[in-house]
């Protein structure tokens, strides 16, 4: 970036901004432009058109022209903050909600067919599923994709606020525990579904908006231990880490081709401005 003209910091307004300062471990503006001078240095790197491009595109990006790339880590943080109030507002009756993930197994992808993967064929097959297990009213979080090193594919993966009805999540349980989605790693019982309390909403719902993918690293213990006079084997564990870079060069480049509208998954509910409005 060039220092003899450099780029205002990009603070948002002052509802905002007052906002951000109370989400937990929230990201600052200085936060948010360290990530993107480094995103920017690392696409420099590679010489290939899209790198290129999306590299002069964070690097043009201004507070008074902003780029609204999905990489862009300074745009990202206002569509989180926008996003993470509506939904907050909607979701004032904790007690009536859900966060839920989805990780859908079955649409694993490897390095050579990212490029090619259909976000919204995938959108419309949930949105179907919601449909058929009847939720009446608003579902909403974002997209996400993270690379497991063990088979070095790609799982999407959804980060969903969900209306507190048992039936209709036992309904998406079912679904997502299909065989077909189910069987992915041998020896290994996934876990296609995960459905907590919001017991701290504005982290949780902070988080469902982010827009950085990460590498997932496996941990299996193979030694047993004793639990009640049982002997069983110890659970294997995931830890995160930054992608490497030939990965990380495709997350960046993915999420400039997505945008951040599309990393938003809505189920009977439009975004106009930084409002949310429930469909009938």
């Amino acid at each position: 970036m060039n220092r003899k003209h450099q780029i205002p910091l990009r603070k948002l307004g002052d509802e905002l901004e007052t906002f951000a300062k109370v989400l937990p471990n929230f990201e600052t503006v200085k936060d948010v432009r360290q990530e993107r001078e480094l995103r920017i240095k690392k696409l420099t790197r590679y010489l290939s058109k899209k790198s290129q491009k999306l590299m002069n595109k964070l690097k043009n990006c201004h507070p008074e022209y902003p780029c609204g790339s999905a990489a862009c880590p300074e745009c990202v943080r206002k569509h989180r903050l926008e996003m993470t109030k509506a939904v907050m507002t909607i979701c004032s009756n904790l007690d009536e909600w859900k966060s839920v993930t989805l990780i859908f197994y079955q649409d694993a992808i490897n390095n050579g067919n990212f490029g090619d993967f259909d976000l919204n064929k995938l959108k419309r097959r949930l949105r179907r599923w919601l449909n058929d297990c009847g939720f009446s009213t608003v579902v909403i979080g974002g997209y996400e994709m993270d690379f497991h090193t063990d088979v070095r594919k790609w799982l999407p993966h959804f980060h969903l606020i969900v209306p507190n009805e048992p039936d209709a999540i036992n309904k998406l349980r079912i679904k997502m525990k299909s065989q077909q989605n189910a069987v992915f790693r041998p020896d290994i019982i996934n876990r296609p579904i995960l459905v907590n309390n919001l017991k701290i909403p504005e982290k949780q719902i902070s988080y469902h908006f982010k827009s950085i993918w990460w590498r997932i690293e496996s941990i299996i213990y193979h030694e047993t231990i004793n639990v009640v006079r049982k002997v069983r084997k110890r659970k294997r564990r995931t830890k995160k880490f930054r992608l490497k870079k030939k990965e990380y060069i495709q997350s960046l480049l993915m999420l400039d081709k997505i945008g951040v509208s599309e990393l938003t998954f809505m189920y009977k509910v439009k975004k106009y401005g930084g409002h949310l409005v429930i469909k009938d």
